[in-house]
């Protein structure tokens, strides 16, 4: 509440204490919020349209155009383009980026790497930025994503610098380390440096409904994936092990890339989830700051001169087809209409067994 009441109250140059009263849930008449400097008058779209033309000299109806609808330019002058934007958003899985019906889109591993390699190894940049927006996701998909990262920064000596959106938590926190300097914004939400292993178990289920699963099996521990049965003390013990195995690398990775005793990260790690004011007391991230602040630090890293335009060279992941698309969303709106699912909060680095149990 703090963040949000300064960040109106600075946008609007209303003293905080005077908007106090107004955020207590209720909703109030448009010429209330105006009075309070919320906004600065109440009307319609030609009233808004007879300021602007009023403000512009063009008149009380001035023609509006649609930028769809504006002819391009049929010269555009040449700009150096010394700075490529990766886009690293969704979950973090293995293979390649794509779009799940459930959860929506996710990036993969593979994607990834060859987007962060075109912008490496294209000879017009000088720097990267890296814009992370992920709640994390595959240990071995962080893994590979970020000694990727390592591997071009340190092989083609260019800087990479971290944006971070409204969330760079665990694997997304993770794949930000390699960063030469990370920016984060006030709301955004990082840290959860923890791992998650989770098998779902049917034993009860198949055992209610009279379900038999007749298994041949070479080895003790070779039915610990199964669905169809609960884990034994042993088997949890192994699986708890890999957990706390893949933890402590994991703290000892922050460790190395913030200059952090272990003990110190462990402390402010746990799984827990810092906003981004208590993330740069603790040393997780070094600057306050949106994606222009990143490319304000980029663009003097790379030697721009201040004013100077600049082309960025934006590298995203694929958009998945039109079908998919519709498809995905249809299916996501009804399992939250129909499940009365709750927000997803989840920020987890899941163990993939890789190494594991």
């Amino acid at each position: 509440q703090r963040l949000f009441v300064e960040s109106v109250a600075a946008g609007r140059r209303v003293p905080a204490e005077r908007l106090m009263p107004l955020f207590d849930g209720r909703r109030w008449e448009a010429s209330e919020v105006a009075r309070a400097g919320l906004i600065d008058s109440v009307g319609y779209r030609e009233d808004a349209l007879r300021l602007l033309g009023n403000l512009a000299g063009l008149g009380n109806r001035p023609r509006a155009l649609e930028p769809r609808e504006a002819r391009a330019a049929r010269r555009e002058w040449p700009r150096r383009s010394p700075i490529a934007v990766v886009y690293a958003s969704g979950g973090i899985d293995v293979g390649g980026s794509g779009n799940d019906l459930l959860t929506g889109p996710f990036m993969g591993a593979q994607t990834l790497a060859r987007a962060a390699e075109r912008a490496f190894h294209d000879r017009r940049v000088r720097v990267v930025v890296l814009r992370v927006d992920s709640p994390g996701g595959s240990s071995l998909g962080t893994d590979l994503i970020a000694h990727e990262l390592a591997r071009l920064r340190r092989e083609t000596g260019k800087p990479l610098i971290v944006s971070m959106g409204s969330a760079a938590a665990s694997g997304g926190y993770a794949i930000s380390l390699p960063a030469d300097l990370i920016y984060c914004d006030h709301f955004t939400r990082t840290g959860s440096i923890g791992v998650v292993f989770v098998k779902p178990s049917l034993e009860g289920f198949y055992r209610r409904h009279q379900v038999r699963q007749d298994a041949f099996e070479r080895g003790d521990a070779m039915r610990m994936g199964s669905f169809g049965r609960d884990w034994t003390p042993d088997e949890q013990a192994v699986a708890d092990s890999a957990v706390a195995r893949e933890y402590r690398r994991f703290v000892a990775e922050v460790a190395r890339a913030r200059r952090l005793s272990e003990a110190r990260v462990d402390s402010i790690a746990q799984g827990r989830v810092w906003l981004g004011d208590d993330a740069l007391a603790r040393g997780l991230v070094d600057r306050i700051g949106g994606l222009d602040a990143a490319l304000s630090e980029a663009k003097r890293r790379a030697g721009v001169r201040e004013g100077e335009p600049v082309a960025l060279i934006e590298v995203r992941r694929p958009r998945p087809g039109w079908l998919q698309r519709v498809i995905g969303n249809q299916v996501g709106e009804a399992l939250e209409r129909e499940g009365h699912l709750p927000d997803s909060e989840g920020f987890e680095k899941w163990d993939d067994g890789e190494g594991g149990p």
